[in-house]
């Protein structure tokens, strides 16, 4: 088992580099309508105020008032996030250099929905698992999904094909598609979204929720039994009990890199879920950090 894991959230994408790194969440819903005019740019002034408040309430109004309309906007923003390629000054290359370079013992995992990590990762000649580990990979965990997995078992063609994306569940063999124009052809064509959980609550999926339960279930594993678990740039949603649930069982020691905004939030949690554990909050960005979390994790 791996005695340290790194889990990596949206701050951390946006920091790894000076450029070309995907958008916090407070400024997604305006990316997306730039980058889809046609589909995101043409939700009402309604639901824009939703999305740039909250973007989870956002999605939580689409489901509730256009719910066939999300997956279609779902497959969308696969192809946003698709579009990232990570330069090789970029911290995720960094980080798999370290690691590439090292007899490092532990695993990694990700929130987010582009592929910086995991190209990063295969630029350094390392090979991702997402499944079962072994000694010539590292462990990727993938709980929310990514842009470019698609489960192979259902397709409906795109033109013809329409559903409440919250109602319909699709499971089976899961594809990864790294050229760009199978990937393109895949999300014109094929009305099932990516297995990408739609960014609300309860961080459900139409496609693959057995595989993002799996994912899941080995990262609660990987938490609970670790010696140390460092966050870098996730906001604590309790909400969100996959990942801080596990957190606050774990009696691993809890190293969360973020800005100094989150400074009173990471206190209020760990006073009331993760009271008298080792729990230590690094006051400052990933690209400010870099050498001092990879050294606390050992690397």
């Amino acid at each position: 088992m791996a005695k340290n894991i790194i889990l990596f959230g949206a701050g951390a994408s946006y920091g790894s580099d000076n450029i070309g790194t995907p958008p916090l969440v407070n400024n997604l819903f305006n990316e997306l309508t730039k980058f889809n005019p046609q589909g995101w740019g043409r939700l009402s002034n309604n639901y824009s105020f939703d999305f740039q408040n909250d973007f989870e309430q956002g999605m939580i109004k689409i489901a509730n008032e256009r719910p066939h309309d999300i997956s279609i906007l779902q497959r969308v923003m696969a192809a946003y996030f698709f579009n990232f390629q990570p330069r090789n000054t970029n911290l995720y290359y960094r980080l798999a250099t370290r690691i590439k370079n090292s007899t490092w013992n532990g695993a990694l995992a990700t929130l987010n929905y582009e592929r910086l990590l995991e190209i990063s990762l295969r630029a350094a000649k390392l090979q991702p698992n997402i499944d079962i580990p072994s000694n010539t990979q590292i462990e990727l965990k993938l709980p929310h999904g990514c842009c470019h997995l698609f489960c192979e078992n259902v397709r409906g063609d795109a033109n013809a094909v329409s559903f409440a994306g919250m109602n319909v569940h699709i499971n089976g063999e899961i594809k990864v598609i790294s050229s760009l124009n199978e990937f393109q052809h895949r999300i014109i064509q094929d009305a099932c979204p990516p297995v990408m959980s739609y960014f609300e609550p309860q961080k459900r999926s139409t496609s693959g929720q057995a595989f993002l339960e799996g994912q899941r279930n080995r990262l609660k594993s990987l938490i609970e039994t670790a010696l140390k678990v460092i966050v870098i740039g996730i906001k604590i949603r309790s909400h969100d009990t996959h990942i801080w649930g596990p957190i606050s069982n774990s009696n691993a020691s809890f190293i969360y890199c973020s800005g100094s905004n989150e400074q009173a939030n990471f206190k209020q949690w760990v006073n009331q879920y993760r009271n008298n554990k080792n729990n230590i909050f690094i006051n400052g960005f990933w690209n400010e950090k870099f050498d001092e979390i990879l050294n606390i994790a050992g690397l």
